[in-house]
C-alpha cells in the first residue's frame, strides 16, 4: 500500500503508575547483567516492551506501583514503562 510504518520509538506502557514519593525521582542505571525488561504494567507478568541493556540510564519522576515488597519504578528512556527497582540503581 506504500505507507510508511512510524517507528516504535515512543512506546509507552498502558497502566499508570498508582503512587508518587518524591525521594524516588532521579537517574538510574540499570544493573541486571542480563538487560531488564521495560514493561507494559507493573509486574513480570506484564508484556514487554523491550530489554533495556546492562548500564542504560533511565529517569523517573517519583511514579511507582507496588507489587508485593518490590517498587516498579516508571520510568524513562525512548519507551515509557515500568521497570523492577531491585534491578535500578540510583
Amino acid at each position: 500500500n506504500g505507507s510508511v510504518s512510524k517507528p516504535a520509538s515512543a512506546k509507552k506502557a498502558a497502566e499508570a503508575a498508582r503512587s508518587f514519593n518524591k525521594t524516588l525521582a532521579g537517574t538510574y542505571v540499570v544493573t541486571a547483567n542480563v538487560g531488564l525488561h521495560i514493561r507494559n504494567g507493573a509486574g513480570t507478568g506484564k508484556a514487554s516492551l523491550a530489554v533495556l541493556p546492562k548500564g542504560t540510564k533511565v529517569a523517573n519522576y517519583g511514579y511507582y506501583t507496588l507489587v508485593g515488597n518490590i517498587k516498579w519504578l516508571y520510568v524513562q528512556v525512548t519507551y515509557t514503562g515500568f521497570c523492577s527497582s531491585q534491578y535500578l540503581k540510583k
